[in-house]
């Protein structure tokens, strides 16, 4: 029988990876203005090569479940972290001597245990989260915010400071390995189990078998919505505000704020969802993120771009979650279920790089946060399928 954690040091350990995993990220979106420079990108040019940290991921979600499986998630996690950290620091050689061909598949080779870091974060907090009376995966998920939001102030205050996106990038790398090293030594040391050809088949048919059910489709368009506002946000935003007066540092800053709000969403995530349940939680959320995308839309003649984003960044916060968490039960079908939520939400994020960016260099950027805005409605629909307990 497995021997688990206490349920504080198991969420301490989930929430660890969900932190660091959103440093290095947020460290990357937040430069990434001073990166479509140094790389001598135009918009539709960046739009590619900001695909290919979610195809990374995209790739390593496709066998996360099997790799978690195989080797557990203390080893997936100490290799992976390892892994992604070594990577950043090479981009901190790469990037400000504008290798764009050499950046471009470092970015590849951090999102792919990052994909995988991503399923094991989000499998380990439902199982802390199904062994607690509250909700704690909204939490979890805070604590992500966090992290972007730590990183992006750094990185606006060291742009302030005239220190360099290479000193930025090696600072990162280090702080991501050591606490993602310890929280993989914390996780359940669950028993390997050496599956025989009856047990493989039946895991493939069951994660085939989740591709096929309509209910679990509709809750992973949910996520892809708002993984479309999300990682548009994290891509554009900055590079917009840039592009409207905003120094690189303050548009850092902004992007920091920015997750400072989805933050404190998700903070009072888990009591708001105690008390209204999922679906209306979810709903709201639509409501609230698309009046914060369209203030933005407009935000050359309307000029409000910081409650833009606070009303985009507090509706946008708990959607994903809210979607996993509807996905999330005890039975055997809930790690595959899981692992396609994340895998939609991550085709969101490889899309949403060349979509946004082929319509912004066509039009502008701001129009091109029109097509997240229109997912988010059929988000809205699609939260039906929800019924009203925590773990629908």
């Amino acid at each position: 029988m497995t021997k688990l954690p206490r349920v504080g040091i198991w969420f301490a350990a989930a929430a660890t990876i969900f932190f660091t995993r959103a440093i290095l990220f947020s460290t990357w979106q937040s430069r990434a203005p001073e990166v479509q420079s140094l790389l001598h990108l135009n918009t539709a040019e960046m739009g590619l090569i900001s695909m290919l940290y979610p195809a990374g991921g995209l790739v390593g979600l496709l066998f996360a479940n099997s790799i978690n499986n195989r080797f557990g998630s203390t080893r997936v996690t100490i290799v992976g972290f390892s892994l992604a950290a070594a990577s950043l620091a090479s981009l901190a050689v790469t990037v400000p001597a504008g290798l764009a061909a050499v950046s471009a598949v470092l970015l590849f080779v951090i999102g792919v245990p990052m994909g995988v870091a991503d399923f094991v974060g989000n499998y380990e907090g439902t199982g802390v989260d199904g062994m607690s009376k509250r909700s704690l995966l909204p939490g979890i998920h805070a604590v992500f915010g966090i992290g972007m939001m730590a990183a992006a102030g750094f990185a606006s205050l060291l742009l302030g400071q005239g220190v360099s996106l290479s000193t930025n990038y090696l600072i990162i790398a280090a702080l991501v390995a050591v606490p993602s090293i310890w929280a993989g030594f914390v996780f359940p040391k669950r028993k390997q189990v050496h599956d025989s050809v009856a047990a493989k088949t039946e895991h493939k048919r069951l994660s085939r078998r989740v591709w096929r059910e309509n209910r679990t489709w509709m809750l992973a368009s949910i996520a892809f919505a708002f993984a479309m506002a999300e990682i548009g946000a994290g891509t554009w935003v900055p590079i917009s505000l840039s592009h409207s007066g905003f120094s690189h540092s303050d548009a850092a800053a902004a992007f920091g704020w920015f997750w400072v709000f989805i933050t404190l969403a998700r903070v009072v995530g888990g009591a708001v969802v105690d008390r209204i349940g999922i679906r209306a939680t979810i709903v709201a959320s639509v409501i609230v993120c698309s009046v914060g995308i369209a203030l933005f839309i407009f935000n050359d003649s309307i000029h409000l771009p910081y409650l833009a984003l606070f009303l985009w960044g507090f509706g946008m916060a708990n959607g994903i979650p809210l979607s996993i968490n509807g996905a999330s039960d005890s039975s055997a079908m809930s790690p595959a279920r899981i692992n396609m939520i994340i895998t939609i939400a991550y085709a969101a994020m490889l899309s949403v790089g060349p979509s946004l960016g082929a319509i912004g260099q066509l039009l502008s950027i701001n129009v091109a946060f029109s097509l997240p805005l229109l997912l988010l409605v059929f988000a809205a629909f699609a939260s039906r399928v929800i019924g009203p307990k925590k773990n629908a």
